[in-house]
C-alpha cells in the first residue's frame, strides 16, 4: 500500500466527485429517454406513479455515476503509478549513465 499525503487524497477525491457529476449527468439522460420510451409504449407504465417514475431515473443516474467514478478513480492511479514509474527510471538512468552522459556532453561542447 502507497502512503500518500492529505493532498493526493484530496486529489483523488475531487477528480472522483468529477467522474461522479458527469457520469450522474449522462445515464440520468439516459433513464430519461428510457422512461420517455416507456411511457410513450407502455400502458402499464404510465399508470405508474410519478414518484416511482422519478426513483427509475434516479436510479439510473446514481448507478451511472457510481460506475464513472470508479472509472476516474481507476485512471487517476493509473496515472500516478505511471507518472512514479517515470520518475524512478529516470533516478535509475542518472545513477546509472548520468556521471558517463554529462561527461560526453562537456567534450562535445568544447570540441
Amino acid at each position: 500500500m502507497r502512503v500518500v499525503t492529505n493532498a493526493e487524497q484530496e486529489n483523488a477525491g475531487r477528480y472522483a466527485m468529477k467522474g461522479f457529476a458527469i457520469g450522474t449527468a449522462q445515464w440520468a439522460g439516459v433513464g430519461l429517454f428510457v422512461s420517455g420510451l416507456l411511457y410513450s409504449f407502455m400502458p402499464w407504465y404510465r399508470k405508474t406513479q410519478t414518484v416511482n417514475k422519478f426513483y427509475i431515473v434516479m436510479c439510473f443516474g446514481l448507478g451511472g455515476g457510481a460506475y464513472k467514478s470508479d472509472r476516474y478513480m481507476v485512471n487517476y492511479e493509473r496515472r500516478g503509478r505511471a507518472q512514479t514509474l517515470d520518475e524512478e527510471t529516470k533516478k535509475r538512468y542518472e545513477l546509472i549513465y548520468g556521471d558517463a552522459f554529462e561527461a560526453q556532453k562537456a567534450l562535445e561542447k568544447s570540441a
